[in-house]
């Protein structure tokens, strides 16, 4: 399914910890490698899916999570 739910957003990119940019990863490149794979291979995106698909953001581990 495509959306342009995020369409504002422009592509987060590395810019080192030095960066102001609130969207901007400050730790995470993902062309460095780390042990033969680079960071991307290593750490990808994941969604905790009881937080963010269940209503009203309950888990295991507490309450709801939305207002």
């Amino acid at each position: 399914m495509a959306t342009d739910f995020f369409a504002d957003i422009p592509t987060i990119r590395y810019e080192g910890p030095d960066s102001e940019n609130e969207l901007a990863y400050r730790f995470y490149d993902k062309n460095r490698v780390v042990l033969g794979k680079t960071m991307e291979e290593h750490l990808r995106f994941a969604a905790c899916f009881w937080h963010t698909f269940c209503w009203p953001g309950s888990d295991v581990f507490g309450g709801g999570t939305f207002n």
